[in-house]
């Protein structure tokens, strides 16, 4: 896949970006899906914002340094 990216001095040029690789499956499998149903359920209809970003924070807690296996 090909997908237009912004150099350090901020110019546009297109590069290569992999989405289907082993540790992209191994991150959606070991940490995408548990905090993803984690998040689902924490929150809900008329949550501030900040709100919002606490039950994320909250549910990405326990996979921060999680080392995938792939």
């Amino acid at each position: 896949m090909r997908k237009i990216k912004l150099s350090v001095n901020m110019k546009p040029f297109v590069s290569r970006v992999v989405t289907d690789g082993k540790v992209q499956k191994a991150f959606a499998k070991q940490i995408g899906e548990p905090v993803g149903a984690c998040v689902r359920g924490a929150v809900h209809k008329g949550m501030s914002g900040a709100s919002i970003h606490k039950a994320v924070k909250d549910c990405a807690k326990g996979k921060k340094g999680t080392k995938l296996s792939y």
